[in-house]
Formats: C-alpha cells, sequence, structure tokens
C-alpha cells in the first residue's frame, strides 16, 4: 500500500502485542475522506489472516447490521486470536454504538484486535454518541491512535501515479500530482481525469502532453502552464478560501517564489500584522510554505494558476508598483529587474536599463537567472546597438556559469554576427564588448570539450583588444586550450605572467599559476606542484572576480593522486559549496568527477562508478572538457571488478568521442589502461604499450602518478614478460619522481614498492606496504610480499600475506585481484571461501548480510527507501538494490510482506 508502511507497521506491532499478551487492544483510524483508510483496514485484515488471527469484519461498512454480524461470528470465535475490523463508524447508530461499546468491554479479556476506522473533515472532531463510545473505551481498554492518513510523498506519490498510468511519472506529472495531494484519492483523480486526454507515455514516462510542467522558465518568473482539467480542481479548492486569503495568495503570484512577506505587505498597503490570519490559512492548506525570512508556493503549478487568476493588464500594473516599490532597497535591482523582465516594452529605456543592471549583478550569485534576464532584453533592442552587445556578454557568461554550454556558444556567435555589417573600424567600447564575448565563447568551448576552437577563439579576442591590458577571460582560455592541444609554450607563457603580476588581473594570475602547476607535475615536481596550487587557490578567495576554471578542481585531483584524501574531499566539499546555486552541468559534473577519483582511489567502486557515471553525463548534462577523466575511472572500476569486456568498452569510447594526442592530460593514463586491461586478458600487448608510452618523455611519469599501485604493476608485469629493458625504465621514473619529491610518502612509497619488487627484496618491500595510504596498493604490496616469501621458502608468512591481500582485495570489491589471489592460495594447497564472512544460509533471515539486515529493519519499521539511505548514508538506488535481495533471500515480493515477516 502506498505510503503508508508506517501505519501497516503499527498494525503488525499492535497484532503482535495482543498475541503476546491475550488481552483486547484497540487500534483507531480517524482520516479525511479519500485518505485511505477503507484500504488500510483491508490491508490490516490481510496482516492479520497471514498472522493466523481469525479475521472479522462487517458489511455493509458503518451500518447497524455489520456491527450485529461482528458481534454474532464473534460468539463462534471461542478464544482465537481475532481481528475485528469495522469501518465508517461515524455513520452507526447510537445504540449500535453502545451496543458495540459493551461488547468491547465484555470480551476484553480475549485475544481480539479491534481496528475501528471513522470519517472525519479538516479539523471536525467525532459526533457526540462516538465521542462518548470512544471516551468509554479508552477507560476500560488499551487504546492507540494510528499514525494520521497524511498526503503521501516522494517515492510512495510516484509509485501511486505510476499505478494509475502504467508508466513512471516524470518531473512535470508528479508537481501536479503534489500540488493535489491533500488524499491519495485526489491524486487519483487528477491523474485518472488527465490520462483521458492531457497525459502521454514517452521513453516509459508519462507526462503531459502540451510540454513541461512543475519546473520554471530560465531564471525563475513565471512557471510553466498547467493543464485546464487541474486548473479547474485548483480553482474549486481556492473558492472555499477566505476571501482576503485568496487576496493575498493572487498579489503574491505576481511577485514571485519565494517572496519577502514584506512586499506582500506593502502590496496589500496592510500592516504586517494584518498577513497573519491569511497566511495561516494558506499554509494549513498547504498552499504556501514558510521559509527562513520568506514564503514561497508549496509547488510551481499552484503559482501558475494563481497568477494566471490576475488579468493581465492588472499583473502588468502590479509588477510595475513591485518594482518601483523594490528599487530603493539594497537589492532592489535585481528584484525589481525580476518583475519588469515581463513587461517591458521596446524603446523603454528606464525600464531596460534596470533589466540589464539587475542582469549584471546576479552574474555570480545565480548566472541562471542572470542569462534569462539579460537575454529577454536583448529582445528589446535591435541588432547591432552597443548596449544589446553588452547584454549578450552577460548572457554568454552567465549561461557559460550555469552550465549552459552550447546555448552560451549561440549567443556569442549570434551577437558577433550582428556587429559584422558595421563599418570599421569599431568604436572603441563596442571593439571591446567583441573582444569579450569572444573571450566568454572560448571559455565556453573549452568547456564543451570543442579545444581547437576555444584557442582559435581566445586568440582573436587577444588580437582584438584594444589598448591596456589583455582580456583576462581570453588569456586564461587561450592558456588551457594551448596546454591542451599539446602547445609546450602554454606553460613558459604562464611563468611570464607570474614574472609580471602587477601588470595583470588576480583571475589571470590564478590561472597562470594553475598552468604553472601543470607544468611541474608533468616534470615530476609533484610536492611543488601541489603548493603551487594551493597558492593558486588562497589567490583566488581574495579576488572578487569568480573563477571559471576553478583551481580547486585541480588541487582536488593532484591530493587525490598523492593520497591526501581528507584534504581532497575538503577542497571538493568547498568548491561545490561555493557553485553557482543553479542546477547545472558545472555544479552537477565537475564535483562528481573530483569525487569519482577520490572514491576509486579509496576503495569505494560503487559510489566512484555512481560518480563517475554523472560525469560523463548518463544522468543529465555534463563537462565534457572532465569527461575523460569520468571515463577513466568508469574503465578502472570495470576492470578491477574483473569485467573485461565493459573495461575494453569505456576505454574504446574515450578514444572514440575524445581522441588524445601524446600531449593530452589523460593519453598516459588511457594508455596504462589499455596496458593493465590487456595483462588481465592474457594479451602481449601490455609490453608494447609500456614501450610506447615509455617513448615519450615523462609521459611514464605522469602514467606513474595516475595511481600509486601503477609503478608497481609496471614492474610486475614487465618481469613476468621477461623485459628487464621496461623494468629499468619503470625504476629510473620513480628514483626520478622520489629525487624530487622526498617529503611525500606517497611517491617514497611507490618508488620503494617498485625498487623492492624488481630487485626481490622483502624486507623492503614490507617497509612499502606499511608507507602506502592508497588501499589498492597496500592490497598488491601484501600480495608483492608473499609471492618474495615464497621464493625464499617461507611458506607460512607468506600464506599470511596472501589472506591479507584476499581479504583487502574483497573488502575494496577487487574481484579479479582477489581471484587471482585465491587462486594462488589454491595452487599451495590452502582453500579459501570466495567471502570474507562468516557462512550463512542462502534463504531466510539469517541469509541477509549485515547491511541487508539495516535496510529491511528500517523498511519494515516504515522508512521509504529514500529515508533508508539518508539513515545509512547510501543512495536510495543502492537501497532498492538490497530490497531486491532481501525480497528474493525471503522468499517474499512486497514491502507489506516484509513487515509482516519482520513483526
Amino acid at each position: 500500500m502506498r505510503g503508508r508502511e508506517k501505519q501497516l507497521a503499527q498494525t503488525s506491532a499492535q497484532l503482535r502485542r495482543v498475541a503476546r499478551s491475550g488481552r483486547s487492544t484497540v487500534l483507531l483510524v480517524a482520516a479525511a475522506p479519500g485518505a485511505g483508510k477503507t484500504r488500510l483496514l483491508a490491508e490490516a485484515g490481510r496482516l492479520a489472516d497471514a498472522d493466523g488471527f481469525v479475521v472479522v469484519g462487517g458489511s455493509p461498512a458503518g451500518s447497524d447490521a455489520a456491527i450485529e454480524a461482528a458481534r454474532t461470528r464473534l460468539r463462534h470465535a471461542g478464544g482465537a486470536r481475532t481481528a475485528v475490523v469495522l469501518d465508517d463508524l461515524h455513520l452507526a447508530s447510537p445504540p449500535a454504538l453502545t451496543t458495540l461499546c459493551d461488547l468491547m468491554v465484555a470480551l476484553r479479556g480475549l485475544p481480539i484486535l479491534w481496528v475501528l476506522a471513522f470519517t472525519t473533515d479538516r479539523g471536525d472532531v467525532p459526533s457526540e454518541p462516538l465521542k462518548g463510545c470512544l471516551g468509554r473505551l479508552r477507560a476500560m481498554l488499551p487504546v492507540e491512535p494510528v499514525r494520521e492518513l497524511g498526503p503521501i510523498e516522494g517515492e510512495a506519490l510516484a509509485h501511486l501515479v505510476a499505478d494509475c498510468t502504467g508508466a513512471a511519472p516524470g518531473p512535470a506529472l508528479l508537481a501536479l500530482a503534489e500540488s493535489v495531494n491533500d488524499t491519495p484519492r485526489c491524486v487519483i483523480e487528477l491523474v485518472r481525469g488527465l490520462a483521458d486526454d492531457d497525459l502521454c507515455v514517452v521513453d516509459g514516462t508519462s507526462r503531459p502532453q502540451f510540454g513541461r510542467i512543475g519546473g520554471a522558465l530560465l531564471g525563475g518568473g513565471v512557471p510553466a502552464p498547467v493543464p485546464k482539467r487541474f486548473s479547474m480542481l485548483i480553482q474549486q479548492n481556492l473558492r472555499s478560501l477566505s476571501e482576503p486569503t485568496l487576496k493575498a495568495l493572487r498579489l503574491a503570484a505576481v511577485l514571485g517564489s519565494p517572496f519577502a512577506p514584506e512586499d506582500l505587505s506593502a502590496l496589500l498597503g496592510e500592516a504586517p500584522v494584518g498577513l497573519l490570519a491569511a497566511v495561516d490559512e494558506a499554509v494549513d492548506r498547504g498552499l504556501l510554505v514558510c521559509g527562513e525570512h520568506d514564503l514561497a508556493f508549496r509547488t510551481e503549478p499552484i503559482w501558475r494558476v494563481l497568477l494566471d487568476s490576475v488579468p493581465p493588464p492588472v499583473c502588468a500594473l502590479l509588477r510595475r508598483q513591485a518594482a518601483k516599490m523594490m528599487l530603493p532597497r539594497s537589492d532592489g535591482v535585481e528584484r525589481a529587474a525580476l518583475q519588469l523582465v515581463h513587461i517591458a516594452q521596446p524603446g523603454n529605456t528606464e525600464e531596460i536599463r534596470v533589466i540589464s543592471e539587475g542582469a549584471r549583478k546576479l552574474l555570480i550569485a545565480d548566472p541562471s537567472t542572470a542569462a534569462s534576464l539579460a537575454t529577454r532584453c536583448m529582445e528589446l533592442l535591435p541588432p547591432g546597438q552597443a548596449e544589446r552587445v553588452r547584454l549578450a556578454r552577460t548572457a554568454v557568461e552567465a549561461c557559460t556559469r550555469a552550465g549552459h554550454l552550447e546555448r552560451a556558444i549561440t549567443l556569442a556567435k549570434a551577437a558577433i554576427d550582428d556587429t559584422a555589417p558595421l563599418a570599421p573600424p569599431l568604436p572603441a567600447e563596442l571593439a571591446e564588448d567583441v573582444a569579450a564575448l569572444q573571450a566568454s565563447m572560448s571559455t565556453a568551448l573549452l568547456l564543451l570539450g570543442n579545444v581547437q576552437s576555444a584557442r582559435r577563439a581566445a586568440g582573436d579576442a587577444l588580437a582584438a583588444r584594444h589598448g591596456g591590458g589583455q582580456h583576462r577571460e581570453a588569456m586564461i582560455a587561450h592558456l588551457a586550450a594551448s596546454y591542451l592541444t599539446g602547445d609546450g609554450t602554454a606553460v613558459d607563457r604562464a611563468r611570464k605572467i607570474l614574472d609580471a603580476p602587477d601588470r595583470h588581473t588576480r583571475a589571470v594570475l590564478v590561472g597562470a599559476m594553475t598552468f604553472q602547476a601543470f607544468g611541474q607535475w608533468r616534470d615530476g615536481e609533484v610536492g611543488e606542484a601541489v603548493s603551487t596550487l594551493r597558492e593558486a587557490v588562497a589567490l583566488d578567495r581574495t579576488g572578487e572576480e569568480g573563477q571559471i576554471l576553478d583551481p580547486r578542481w585541480f588541487l582536488a585531483f593532484a591530493l587525490t593522486r598523492t593520497d591526501e584524501y581528507e584534504q581532497a574531499a575538503a577542497v571538493i566539499q568547498s568548491s561545490a559549496a561555493t557553485s553557482v546555486p543553479e542546477t547545472g552541468a558545472l555544479t552537477a559534473a565537475v564535483p562528481a568527477v573530483l569525487r569519482a577519483q577520490l572514491h576509486l582511489a579509496q576503495g569505494r567502486l560503487d559510489e566512484a562508478e555512481g560518480e563517475a557515471r554523472t560525469g560523463v553525463g548518463t544522468d543529465g548534462s555534463h563537462v565534457p572538457m572532465l569527461a575523460p577523466q569520468a571515463w577513466l575511472v568508469l574503465a578502472s572500476v570495470a576492470l578491477r571488478r574483473g569485467k573485461l569486456t565493459q573495461a575494453e568498452d569505456h576505454i574504446r569510447h574515450l578514444e572514440k568521442d575524445f581522441p588524445q594526442h601524446a600531449s593530452s592530460p589523460w593519453w598516459a593514463a588511457r594508455l596504462l589502461l589499455t596496458a593493465q586491461l590487456a595483462e588481465a586478458q592474457a594479451d602481449p600487448l601490455a609490453a608494447d604499450v609500456l614501450a610506447e608510452i615509455g617513448a615519450r618523455a615523462g609521459a611514464l611519469r605522469e602514467a606513474v602518478l595516475e595511481d600509486p599501485a601503477a609503478a608497481a604493476w609496471c614492474v610486475r608485469s614487465m618481469l613476468a614478460a621477461d623485459r628487464p629493458d621496461l623494468v629499468g625504465m619503470v625504476i629510473d621514473t620513480t628514483e626520478h619522481l622520489l629525487a624530487r619529491n622526498r617529503r611525500l610518502p606517497s611517491v617514497l612509497a611507490t618508488a620503494m614498492h617498485a625498487r623492492a619488487l624488481a630487485e626481490g627484496d622483502a624486507d623492503a618491500l614490507a617497509r612499502a606496504g606499511r608507507l602506502h595510504r592508497n588501499p589498492w596498493a597496500q592490497a598488491a604490496a601484501a600480495e608483492d610480499h608473499a609471492a618474495l616469501l615464497l621464493d625464499r621458502g617461507d611458506h607460512e608468512n607468506a600464506i599470511s600475506e596472501l589472506d591479507r591481500a584476499m581479504s583487502a582485495y574483497g573488502a575494496l570489491g577487487g574481484e579479479r585481484d582477489a581471484a587471482r589471489v585465491r587462486a594462488r592460495l589454491r595452487r599451495l594447497g590452502v582453500r579459501r571461501r570466495h567471502w570474507t564472512h562468516a557462512k550463512r544460509p542462502v534463504s531466510g533471515w539469517e541469509s541477509l548480510t549485515k547491511t541487508e539486515r539495516k535496510v529491511a529493519e528500517l523498511v519494515a519499521g516504515g522508512l521509504t527507501n529514500q529515508q533508508a539511505a539518508r539513515h545509512l548514508f547510501i543512495s536510495p538506488h543502492t537501497v532498492g538494490f538490497h530490497l531486491r535481495q532481501i525480497y528474493r533471500k525471503l522468499g517474499i515480493r512486497s514491502r507489506t510482506e516484509l513487515i509482516r515477516l519482520r513483526a
């Protein structure tokens, strides 16, 4: 039963209480019409029947005859455990209620669960006869009210809508359902009504046919239209409001959502105290929700219905009145712009000025809204006009910051083309705006992964700059694009910028420091690179300009690769916390890619895979510039799990969609993974691939720095392939890194591990294992140590090390690695199970893992998947996966059966 798991859990608890005590208990179900009490009673009857209770019900519900029929059946029940389920007691006559009450008191010493239900409208109390009956019962029997049958929400609401439509609901349909969710019946009636004319199923998702609902237009302002049937349903509900409340809500709809109470008070021309009754009624009816400092409509469809109720001419007057009222305030320009953008007309220079200024003020704090304001304002001005080009600058930068990269590029190209007919030379200010457009376009192209075009656009912007210093964004984009295309002068140019700091803005200095760090990293100066990135982050925090290419992204990568996991997590958190507040590619995909690499390094494969899939755009928008890193994580996860075909597919996808040349940042990492895959497939190609990496100066350094276990893997594989030349090359590389980074534990552990393995030094290898912080490298060191111990005949300690390695790999989810170690143990005559926990049955409660038991207990206690996920710090999808395993092991098919079984 959707959304009533807690009530069913409560019923199961009372059934257990009756069975244990042998005495009667009463459950009271009071609910509004359509809340699902009758369905709940039917489910309660099924639970009781499954627990061996005799179920007694009366029909027709609420009639005197039903009570009499129940009394008659109880005479023949004897002392058997019984559940009496009676509905609609508010319809019973006073004499029948008295008879029922006498019967319940007389039989209170028997094991009977009385489940009594009656209907109450909002705020109503039971009738006097029923109230008197309940009062007498409370004095004589244990009486417990069932949890309130309130509106269902979240996952339960989605399932309910899916039951009605036969397909999973999209966000638009869910927003409509949430707007009428007083009771399940309201939702069912709405969805079934829409299904006749207004719904369609696309790609397995049910949605309104006329377009998107439940999401405001880009940047907010006005929510999308709603179906006529829905509008009529909401209007019918609104007619029962008091006149002052309805008036306040219509004015609030003009102000927007959320809105400030003081704005509504001013628009109404009333003192704030006059709002109390209206706000209380609106909140009580589920139309408004209260924030800490403002109010908002509970859903956008409700907001749209109220906004549509205001005639357009009156709405325009109210918007101008609101804008005039807001302008004198500290944030008045931004708020006034959000009103005027809907009504401004071409030629109204003052309103256009306010909208334009509002867009610029919101550029960093709320780029989606800034883009919406700027693009709308552009429509009010003729092509080629200087102010229109300046607005395009704002719109393009805002779209880029919000992650709308293709939109940013389209706007920039169109605005630049609009200036083409103008006779050269362009006025200085207009030329500056065109150069700025080219610079912003170069950044969007860069993030979109179109590196060559980004470099050309940035070059054009730098060439077109009139007087003064060069454009900061163009300089940063040009440096980045040059670096990504293999231009070796990029790092040299970054150094020259840093040699003359007084000539450049903070943003340019931060960008130059970032690319200087890239050069240091490639040269093997790992510690210096991390220090430079830290300085860049510190300098960036002192600046007022928002940095689109955030140095914290690259610092997080560097910290992860040097095993500074706590610091990396803090940097990622800092980056995400100060990102754009709107959901977009930059805010979702960039932190996801950073976290994917961190999770992989820490051995959390499920989390790494989930974040990496976000990073490659599986679940929405992404940043193609960083997508190769996410594909590398996906391939690594698949390889660790032994899914070699999947790993091969991921590498092939990376090669096809993101072609790399020898100077690309991920070229060496991709080839390293290709070699590891070849070795796993027993393909001799692995040695050739490593030789290819070693043939390019610095590439092997980059490959070794990708993973603290990589150098040891290279040595181990090349020893097996009888390639001492490549073994020597790897050792030289790790020693080169160690000579320049003696204070870095990760580099020391990597170098010590590789040399000890190459020289067969078991004692040094044991020390390397203790130095490693990376869990994969620790497990590999134990496995390698075991091999050297075996070589000198120390089988006992070798087996101990192999056990440690197998346990570590198993805990990390490294199925292929664990299987390899297990096979090695078998060859030594030692058999180990395929799991690291105690043996358990294949079915029944004892078959559940520790995590599965936790999930089962939470769900049986009435929690939804989402609530259980929050409790266990895992995703709802993971909870769903565990539930499927639980159902399979317990031989059940629903949450209701789980509740009953757990009871």
